[in-house]
């Protein structure tokens, strides 16, 4: 399953102007949604972990503008490594929220995790495996400091937990089906369907951690 972001996406990209504009509109609202909860935080590690989530989502937005096949897998570096970043400092948020320290084999697991992701990209293997190692160590961190949490944010999680495998999901069906879809419906923009349910857990998580 060959996919390399932002290429194979399946949305057809224009010659001239901007690549991908349906998946720019969605991106950019999502942009400043997240620009107004980080406005809103009220703590430094909510900011932080709020501003490499909007960084993560401003490299995501640029890559559907232009596509830079000159340089290989800038855009995809950039992008998924700036989404590892917003999961270093949830981890930072969590810690500080919980005052949890980890154990010496949870360390060992994030840190494999994050070892074993760079050599796919060593290895140059599709772009989708790199996704769910960087998913794995979201809901490992978001695993391991769960029962430490309030009872609303443990209720949040489900729904960014639930909302995130839907994305997932429906992301998968569009890799997979991407060229069948395009042959048969070209002028739809399908890309932006996924992007619309990747939003909704980003939102959720946004809201679930803003203000503390």
């Amino acid at each position: 399953m060959d996919f390399t972001f932002p290429f194979n996406t399946c949305e057809i990209p224009k010659k001239d102007g901007i690549a991908q504009p349906h998946s720019i509109i969605i991106n950019t609202l999502l942009c400043i949604i997240i620009f107004l909860f980080l406005l809103q935080s009220n703590n430094l590690y909510s900011r932080l972990f709020l501003f490499s989530i909007l960084i993560f989502n401003i490299f995501h937005t640029f890559s559907h503008a232009i596509h830079i096949s000159s340089i290989k897998n800038i855009q995809f570096l950039l992008t998924h490594y700036s989404a590892v970043l917003s999961s270093f400092f949830l981890f930072c948020l969590l810690s500080n929220i919980t005052k949890y320290t980890l154990k010496q084999y949870q360390i060992i697991g994030l840190l494999s995790l994050l070892i074993f992701d760079i050599i796919l990209i060593y290895y140059g293997v599709s772009h989708l495996y790199n996704i769910i190692v960087f998913l794995i160590i979201l809901f490992s961190i978001l695993t391991i400091f769960y029962k430490y949490l309030s009872n609303d944010m443990k209720k949040n999680i489900k729904y960014v937990i639930g909302f995130s495998f839907l994305a997932i999901f429906i992301d998968i069906n569009e890799i997979i089906s991407c060229q069948s879809l395009l042959q048969k419906y070209g002028n739809i923009p399908f890309h932006s369907i996924t992007e619309i349910f990747i939003s909704i857990p980003i939102i959720l998580v946004c809201y679930s951690f803003y203000r503390i």
